[in-house]
C-alpha cells in the first residue's frame, strides 16, 4: 500500500462539509462533562478538522523537509498535533475561515482558535517514509510506505495490501488489490522506522488487510491458507523486530489461537467489534458479520485469558452513519465485561467508499460517546479506560489521557516490562 504525502485539502467526502462544531455547544459540554479548552479543542479538530495558513506551510516544509500528512486511512489523513497535556489529534485538513487555523506563532506553531492561541507540538511525516527496498517478492523496488508508516510513536506495518472483506467504511479494499507482502519487507520498514531522525517510532502494530478464508485442495487447484501464512509473517516479526509487537486481527475459528498469540511474543492485541449491531453489521459489513458478533466476544475473552486485563482491546466505529449510539455504548459494556479495553474510533468518511457522502462523527457525539464510555468503565470490576493505553495513540481516537495510572506516556515502559528486545535482527 502505497501512502499519499500530501499538503492538499482533505478529500473526506465527495461534497464539502457545510456543518461544524457549535462554540455555544463546547460551552455547554465544559459545564455538564467538565471538559477543559483544550480537551474540547481535541474533539473539535479530530471531528472538523484545521485549516492551515500559508506562511505555516513554508515553515513546515523549511523545517522538516517534507509534506504535512500522509494520506492514508481515513482516521489518519491529517496532521499530527500535540495539544498542552499531552493531547494527541489527527487533524483532516480543510479549508474553512468558522475552522480553528495552524499558524506559526513567537515560539513556534499555535492553533488559533478565535482570540485564542494556543502552543502546540507538530509530530511531521517520518524522513524515511519514502526511502527504497527491494521487494522481496517481485524484486522491484518500492518506498517504506508501501510496506507501513509511521503515526506519532507507532509503526504500522500491512502483512496484507488491500483486504479479503469489504466493509463500507474501511477505504482498504476500494483502494487496494489484494496481494500478500514478504515478511523481511516490513522488517526492513520497522528497522528504518526505529532510526527515523524525525519521527521514531517505538513500538509496531501489525495491521492491514484481512487474510483470505483458507481453501482446501482441489482436483488440479491446489488449496490456500492466508491465515497460516500470515501467522508465520506474525511470529517472524515478534522474533525479529528490536520494537514490541501488537497485532490488529480479526477473530480465528480456533479460540486457543491467542494464547498462540502470546506465546510466540506478541504483546498486546486488538480485536475490533467495530459495529455492534448484528442487524447493521451485516449491511455495513457483511463479511465480517459472518463471524459472527457472539464469537467476536468470545475470541476476545479467551485473548484477555491469555493476555491479562490491560493487553486486549477493540475498536468500536460511532456516529450516525454506522449505527445508534446506544448500540455501540452495548458494545462497549459488553467488552468491558469480559476485560477488554474499548477504543472509540470516530467515523470519518473517506471518498472512495460506499459510505463517502455519509456524515461524520460530530463533535458533541465525541464527546458524549467518551464521557458514557469513562462511566461504563468506572462501574466495571477491571481497572479499564477508554483506550488505547498509549497516550501517543489516541491521535486518532476519542480518548483523553488522565492521572489514572492507566495510560501509558512517553518516558513509560509500553509492555510493562513484559517483553524483551530481540537481540538481533536479520540482515537486510
Amino acid at each position: 500500500m502505497r501512502s499519499r504525502c500530501v499538503d492538499n485539502i482533505s478529500k473526506r467526502t465527495n461534497s464539502v462539509k457545510s456543518t461544524f462544531a457549535d462554540p455555544r455547544n463546547a460551552v455547554r459540554l465544559a459545564r455538564v462533562y467538565g471538559f477543559t479548552d483544550d480537551e474540547l479543542l481535541k474533539f473539535r479538530l479530530l471531528a472538523d478538522g484545521v485549516r492551515v495558513s500559508d506562511a505555516a506551510r513554508v515553515a513546515w516544509q523549511e523545517r522538516f523537509g517534507g509534506p504535512l500528512t500522509l494520506a492514508e486511512y481515513a482516521t489518519t489523513s491529517g496532521v499530527a498535533i500535540v495539544l498542552p497535556g499531552h493531547l494527541y489529534v489527527n487533524a483532516p485538513l480543510e479549508d474553512d475561515d468558522r475552522l480553528p487555523e495552524l499558524v506559526v506563532g513567537d515560539g513556534g506553531f499555535v492553533v488559533r482558535d478565535g482570540s485564542r492561541d494556543v502552543p502546540i507540538d507538530v509530530i511531521p511525516v517520518p524522513a524515511v517514509t519514502d526511502d527504497l527496498q527491494v521487494d522481496g517478492l517481485d524484486g522491484t523496488e518500492q518506498p517504506n510506505s508501501n510496506y507501513g508508516v509511521t503515526h506519532t510513536d507507532r509503526v504500522r506495518v500491512s502483512p496484507i495490501a488491500g483486504c479479503a472483506w469489504k466493509c463500507h467504511f474501511c477505504d482498504l479494499p476500494f483502494e487496494f488489490a489484494y496481494r500478500k507482502k514478504h515478511a523481511d519487507n516490513l522488517l526492513n520498514t520497522i528497522l528504518a522506522a526505529e532510526r527515523d531522525p524525525l519521527s521514531p517510532a517505538r513500538h509496531v502494530l501489525v495491521s492491514g488487510g484481512t487474510p483470505r478464508a483458507p481453501v482446501k485442495d482441489r482436483p488440479g487447484r491446489p488449496g490456500t491458507n492466508d491465515e497460516a501464512w500470515i501467522d508465520g509473517v506474525f511470529e517472524h516479526l515478534a522474533t525479529h523486530s528490536p520494537l514490541p509487537v501488537d497485532i490488529m486481527l480479526p477473530p480465528r475459528k480456533d479460540l486457543g489461537h491467542p494464547a498462540w498469540l502470546r506465546s510466540i511474543g506478541v504483546n498486546m492485541l486488538s480485536i475490533n467489534l467495530e459495529v455492534s449491531d448484528p442487524a447493521r453489521a451485516k449491511v455495513i459489513a457483511p463479511a465480517k458479520s459472518k463471524v459472527g458478533r457472539g464469537h467476536t466476544l468470545d475470541y476476545i475473552e479467551r485473548a484477555v485469558e491469555a493476555f491479562g486485563v490491560g493487553y486486549v482491546q477493540s475498536l468500536v466505529v460511532f456516529g450516525e452513519a454506522i449505527e445508534p449510539n446506544e448500540s455501540t455504548l452495548q458494545g462497549v459494556r459488553d467488552l468491558v465485561d469480559r476485560g477488554c479495553v474499548p477504543v472509540l474510533s470516530a467515523f470519518r468518511p473517506h471518498h472512495r467508499t460506499p459510505l463517502a457522502d455519509a456524515p461524520a462523527a460530530t463533535f458533541e457525539e465525541m464527546a458524549s460517546m467518551y464521557r458514557r464510555t469513562l462511566d461504563i468503565c468506572d462501574a466495571s470490576e477491571f481497572d479499564i479506560r477508554p483506550g488505547p493505553r498509549c497516550i501517543a495513540c489516541h491521535h486518532n481516537t476519542a480518548t483523553l489521557p488522565d492521572d489514572s495510572g492507566f495510560y501509558i506516556g512517553q518516558d513509560d515502559d509500553i509492555t510493562g516490562g513484559r517483553w524483551a528486545k530481540a537481540s538481533s535482527a536479520p540482515a537486510t
